[in-house]
């Protein structure tokens, strides 16, 4: 099992193909990657201090990402080269 602490990119959640994903299920892109993560297999732990994002961030278990959607997510993999934190699976 992966775990991933803090998945949701520090924000970084305007890429015309999340909002446009978003839009499309009616949602905000942290219920979108936090969705595509579970899907993936992964355990998302979501990081927030403000009430109606810890609320909102749990309001991803009445939908599922087609899976067009989630390869249009997978091609936003940048490798190493997005890696916004070190990777504990890069360390020797």
């Amino acid at each position: 099992v992966v775990q991933a602490y803090c998945p949701l990119i520090r924000g970084k959640m305007d890429h015309p193909t999340i909002t446009e994903i978003a839009s499309k299920y009616g949602r905000d892109p942290a219920q979108i990657l936090i969705r595509w993560s579970l899907q993936k297999g992964f355990v998302p732990l979501p990081k927030s201090a403000t009430p109606s994002r810890i609320h909102s961030n749990t309001k991803v278990y009445d939908f599922e990402l087609k899976e067009e959607d989630i390869a249009a997510l997978d091609a936003l993999d940048r490798g190493k080269n997005g890696a916004i934190s070190w990777n504990p699976v890069d360390v020797d």
